[in-house]
């Protein structure tokens, strides 16, 4: 008879103070043999939190879950215990840094990982436990071979994780734009490098992230969902769920597949990476093959909202809805429709009237009175095209517009890029810029306090 994968779901009213999350998370981890079956006295211990933006639950992990599984881990004897986490591409190369944007007009680009652990307390609370912080960014790396990988054949992936005696991930209970939720194998995404990372946001997302795991596959996975996310995550476009709950298994398949059913997705197997990563092996998305532990699936599980690309056909937010913006579609794939719909909002802001050329060549109007100056170019399939899309591109080069926004996918630099274009031309202002981040970040901020009123951020 095959042995089932055990994954434990234990659960709390909230609000809940550091005191109770410890004991929460000591009885998940009890509920798979205790923590002694993982740590042994001496053992270096690296834990990979997901620390994504410079904003607390439910956009990032509990500082305080955090805290409490260094604690678990000291308790056992460990040697060292070390949080490694790189921050989103985002985060790190686009994101307005409030702190360091002068009052005169001057925007401050990005943040480091360890500057979001510092402003989040998650600095403080790591080595307050007996731990130490460090940022991917600053770590030293290895070239590593992707054994088994589909689109990966190697990575430069931290020395630490490879080294580590015990390699814990520790993810949060979030939906996502991009592959419906982001549990714990989307959560290693964090470990490579920017290149990486920026480059992997394809339609080959899911196997990407899958062959992560595949170079060192986690002891232990813990899934904070003390304040789940729904919507348009796994930013700020998303929602809170309070939920009160910490999810942990040893198999890493089988606790994203409980994750998702405690988020109302009926069945595990329409999320890529529980599907793919159950298919290459790396363990059972099956529910009949998974033993529950504590609370019941049923007594916790709440209907997340999904993001709107996965509840309606994607071109209902593309095609005939924005009255300023002509757009024209050639073979595009899902990553870059999603764009498309990201950056159709923006160009309606543009006087007079904007067209938007996306994918392999598209079929465009000739005779059509083309404004090279606000006729963009979106992803690199779309800036490589041939015939009379070809020809357009040309004469917008020629004329000194550079409208054209690059990548495969035109991810966070694209996006940018129009940002640029749109403070340069007065449709939007730098002022404007750090006002909406400042906005975003107090909303977060003050949402968060309800739930921890000792938090305060580390500015």
């Amino acid at each position: 008879m095959t042995q089932k994968s055990t994954v434990s779901i234990v659960k709390s009213d909230l609000p809940i103070n550091g005191s109770d999350i410890e004991k929460m998370a000591s009885r998940a981890v009890d509920l798979l043999g205790g923590i002694k079956g993982f740590v042994k006295p001496g053992h270096r211990v690296v834990i990979k939190p997901n620390l994504f933006a410079p904003y607390p639950p439910p956009i990032s992990v509990d500082r305080r879950v955090i805290a409490a599984v260094v604690s678990l881990c000291k308790a056992a004897g460990a040697a060292t215990v070390t949080v490694v986490e790189g921050v989103s591409v985002g985060s790190l190369m686009k994101r307005v840094n409030i702190e360091k944007s002068g009052t005169q007009g001057s925007v401050a680009r990005g943040m480091k990982t360890v500057e979001v652990m510092e402003l989040l307390g998650v600095k403080q609370a790591v080595e307050e436990a007996g731990g130490r912080v460090v940022g991917v960014e600053d770590g030293p790396r290895v070239r590593t071979a992707v054994i088994g990988g589909k689109v990966l054949s190697s990575l430069d992936y931290p020395r630490s994780v490879l080294e580590a005696d015990v390699f814990i991930n520790l993810a949060a209970l979030k939906t996502h734009t991009m592959t419906m939720v982001t549990l714990g194998i989307k959560n290693l995404q964090g470990l490579l490098n920017e290149a990486d990372r920026y480059f992997g946001h394809r339609d080959d997302l899911d196997q990407h992230m899958v062959d992560i795991m595949k170079v060192r596959k986690p002891d232990l996975t813990i899934i904070d969902g003390l304040i789940g996310m729904e919507g348009m995550g796994a930013g700020e476009g998303g929602g809170p769920v309070p939920l009160g709950v910490l999810i942990a298994g040893v198999d890493p398949v089988a606790t994203d597949a409980v994750a998702s059913m405690v988020m109302g997705i009926e069945s595990p197997l329409v999320v890529g990476t529980t599907r793919i990563a159950a298919y290459d092996g790396l363990g059972t998305a099956l529910p009949d093959l998974i033993e529950v532990v504590g609370e019941k699936v049923s007594e916790v599980k709440k209907k997340f909202i999904l993001p709107i690309n996965y509840t309606q056909p994607i071109d209902t937010f593309v095609t005939g809805v924005w009255p300023n913006v002509d757009i024209f579609v050639g073979g595009a794939c899902p990553t870059c429709w999603l764009m498309a719909a990201l950056v159709l909002p923006s160009l309606n802001k543009f006087p007079g009237k904007a067209a938007l050329v996306v994918g392999v060549d598209p079929k465009v109007q000739t005779d059509r009175p083309w404004d090279e100056k606000n006729t963009f170019f979106l992803g690199d399939c779309a800036l490589g095209c041939a015939g009379d899309a070809r020809e357009i591109r040309n004469k917008i080069s020629l004329s000194g517009n550079d409208t054209f926004l690059p990548g495969c996918p035109p991810y966070e630099q694209a996006l940018l890029k129009l940002e640029d274009i749109m403070v340069n031309r007065g449709i939007i202002s730098r002022e404007s810029l750090v006002a909406k981040a400042q906005e975003h970040r107090d909303r977060f901020f003050e949402y968060y306090k309800t739930f921890d009123p000792t938090w305060k951020p580390g500015l």
